[in-house]
């Protein structure tokens, strides 16, 4: 998995018309390639076969699972916007504690404290929580 830092959210790990059609199927699904393109077709011109062709490689990298009605295939997203989220950042906290150690939670912990003292006060209370629960 690549991270872009120029995106935001989701749009860190996929190309923008990735995850605008993601959001789409999350908010919607199943979703033939016509669903898609027609409600796309509100914000921007885009061709049918970009769409086709972007749920395709979005299918094959295994983020959608499709089936056939009829001449035309329906799209659904293999997992919940929650559930994409949640491994999206286990695997990058993973690679960065494996690859940087000690280091990665001494910045995660500075760039909490720049960025809020309220989500600092989260991060110390979300930390005895799981002392607490893992003490049980």
């Amino acid at each position: 998995m690549r991270l872009k830092t120029s995106g935001k959210g989701i749009g860190q790990t996929m190309g923008p018309l990735e995850t605008e059609i993601m959001e789409l199927l999350w908010k919607k699904s199943p979703s033939s390639v016509r669903d898609i393109y027609e409600r796309l077709l509100d914000d921007r011109r885009i061709a049918y076969t970009t769409v086709m062709t972007v749920l395709n490689r979005l299918f094959e990298k295994g983020l959608l699972e499709r089936s056939q009605e009829g001449r035309a295939y329906l799209y659904s997203p293999v997992q919940t916007r929650e559930e994409y989220c949640s491994e999206t950042i286990r695997t990058v906290v993973q690679g960065l504690l494996s690859g940087f150690g000690e280091p990665v939670l001494h910045h995660f912990v500075d760039t909490v404290n720049e960025h809020d003292d309220a989500e600092l006060d989260e991060l110390v209370r979300i930390i005895e929580e799981k002392k607490q629960a893992d003490s049980r």
